[in-house]
């Protein structure tokens, strides 16, 4: 069965109705992408998602990998205690990702030990409360974590991923959590340079019309203008969809929203993706 879909999601946590309140209507065309995100992962049915949140614990120079056995989390700390995620581990496949990753030489972490109960971050949290919110069937989560190394790194990360996940037996959702510019406007959370807004729009546009290599190679002056906190995230997805691609595979990129109301800028999109001819039918 292996991969069925990806997502590109956003995670502020005002974007959660129990916490953003009136609010949620300054975001509307983000609630509403990310609503079609919760329908659309409904229709896939995940056994599994595998996501990379940006604040997941951080390591230099190592990619990370959760070895957890279940994950809890909510937003307590944004005044929403009642919004709570938990979910088992599936185990099997981050040990998968974690050999894979090191067979390719890449350097790799366990960022939680075998057996414990990990507390998920509101970059995981938010996602995740789309994602599940319309699911049928409890599913079982991968989190994962980039790194300080280079972008070509990142995408051979990807790259590894995704070779696990295409051999899979279970239906996974891969997602990757990222906010884009933190600098939109004056009196955003990282100050403002009006250079972010060029970074946001040469992301969503290489996105959307799926021309991963222009995306990587956005003027690296760009990228540290912008004070972003995804760029490495989408890397990585971009090695998942290439060796989704390899395995005969095919994907579509749908951009389904992007907006920077309070100065950071949220991309939700998602990269549709059609089995080999011997699959189709199966998977999504």
């Amino acid at each position: 069965m292996g991969l069925v879909g990806c997502f590109v999601t956003p995670h502020p946590p005002i974007i959660i109705p129990e916490v953003g309140g009136p609010s949620l209507a300054e975001a509307e065309p983000t609630v509403r992408a990310m609503t079609a995100v919760r329908e659309r992962a409904a229709q896939l049915a995940p056994d599994t998602i595998v996501l990379l949140s940006p604040h997941s614990p951080l390591a230099r120079s190592q990619m990370g990998v959760s070895l957890a056995a279940s994950y809890r989390g909510s937003l307590a700390y944004f005044r929403a205690p009642q919004v709570r995620v938990e979910a088992a581990a599936d185990e099997g496949l981050a040990e998968a990702i974690m050999q894979g990753a090191a067979a390719h030489g890449i350097p790799v972490i366990q960022t939680a030990a075998r057996g414990e109960v990990f507390d998920l971050d509101h970059g995981a949290m938010v996602p995740l409360v789309y994602l599940t919110g319309a699911l049928k069937n409890a599913c079982r989560l991968v989190l994962l974590s980039f790194s300080y190394l280079s972008l070509e790194e990142h995408v051979r990360f990807g790259r590894a991923i995704g070779e696990v996940l295409t051999k899979a037996e279970q239906r996974i959702v891969y997602v990757a959590s990222s906010d884009l510019s933190h600098r939109l406007i004056p009196g955003a959370p990282a100050g403002y340079d009006p250079r972010a807004a060029r970074f946001d729009q040469a992301v969503a546009d290489t996105f959307g019309s799926g021309d991963w290599d222009a995306l990587l190679t956005i003027d690296p002056a760009l990228v540290s203008a912008a004070g972003e906190c995804g760029y490495r995230s989408l890397a990585v997805l971009s090695g998942v969809v290439e060796a989704y691609e390899a395995s005969g595979g095919r994907s579509h990129n749908r951009r389904l929203s992007y907006e920077g109301p309070w100065g950071v800028g949220y991309l939700v999109g998602e990269v549709e993706l059609t089995a080999p001819p011997a699959e189709e039918g199966v998977g999504s």
